[in-house]
């Protein structure tokens, strides 16, 4: 395969594992036409040349987080240190490096309004923080944390367990995970299964550090001059946009489009611009991710029981 070939293929890998991230490399091979060999090393370059990571997401309600929040940041003085302070903050689940006026980007959880504002005093206390804009998540669209459906669910030590293992390694084998929590593989494949079924965690890819040349992120931060619906619906439907939320404060929707070049996330921000119900499009580039960490302790229990299959 040609270089081009290879950025088009790991898109598609990336993509696919972006639904279902533990979906086999027998199964990647068939949907995008190549060998096994191929995606076995596709995927080894992805992982430790870009770091691709698949991991288990945990619900932001199952982990107690109800506030989420998206901040920019105007600073004095080079961003990179104040990013690697901002990290450091256990409530910080993405910092970013990017271009514009406010060239830090961070996304916040919490389990109240009031924890919000001690993060946020936290973040202006960092010598070079100029201001700060919060725009706060009212619902969370597309995302790598967002499953279909969310049904609820009591989860035990078992559940706890295995969430914690995937969040590792969300491909990790059944029977590995069987060796972590000893029991069976089937137990194991029934408890993982359910705990997906039910919303509980989402497993899929997510890409970790500097970006490479085959992917270009650009956030975009949409005002709206009429209904939101028709916005909602090309968000759905877009390929390009990896996250978006319906959101309040300086956006009324907060999103990341991604492709293999500017050119692809370009048309994208072009059709948006294009949509009579969008008044604005403020855009900003992701030069560098300085963290993207979902890991989460289980913050409560939640439903009631329902039957747990082979144990």
């Amino acid at each position: 395969m040609g270089q081009t070939e290879d950025s088009l293929l790991d898109t598609a890998i990336i993509r696919t594992l972006q639904l279902d991230g533990r979906e086999s490399i027998l199964d990647l091979a068939r949907a995008l036409g190549v060998s096994r060999h191929v995606i076995a090393e596709r995927l080894r370059i992805l992982t430790e040349r870009d770091g691709l990571r698949v991991v288990a997401a945990l619900d932001p309600g199952v982990a107690g987080h109800h506030v989420l929040t998206h901040s920019m940041v105007s600073v004095d003085g080079p961003v990179a240190p104040i990013a690697a302070e901002v990290a450091r903050l256990p409530n910080a689940v993405f910092v970013s490096i990017a271009s514009g006026k406010r060239p830090l980007v961070f996304e916040s959880r919490h389990s109240s309004s009031h924890e919000l504002l001690e993060t946020l005093e936290s973040v202006r206390a960092i010598h070079g923080v100029r201001e700060i804009r919060v725009t706060t998540y009212v619902d969370v669209l597309r995302g790598f944390f967002v499953a279909q459906n969310r049904n609820e669910i009591s989860l035990d030590e078992l559940d706890r367990e295995l969430i914690t293992a995937l969040q590792s390694n969300g491909r990790a084998s059944y029977r590995a995970l069987a060796e972590v929590v000893h029991r069976s593989p089937s137990a194991v494949r029934s408890r993982v299964q359910r705990l997906i079924s039910a919303g509980v965690i989402r497993i899929a890819a997510i890409k970790s550090g500097g970006l490479s040349a085959n992917r270009f992120a650009t956030g975009l931060g949409l005002k709206l001059a009429g209904r939101s619906e028709p916005v909602r619906e090309f968000i759905l439907a877009s390929e390009s946009i990896e996250f978006a939320a319906r959101s309040h404060g300086a956006h009324d929707f907060v999103a990341t489009a991604v492709g293999p070049s500017s050119t692809e996330v370009l048309a994208t921000v072009e059709a948006l611009r294009g949509l009579n119900d969008v008044a604005t499009v403020e855009t900003w580039t992701h030069f560098n991710l300085v963290k993207e960490d979902y890991t989460r302790a289980i913050g409560r229990v939640v439903g009631t029981d329902v039957g747990l299959g082979d144990t």
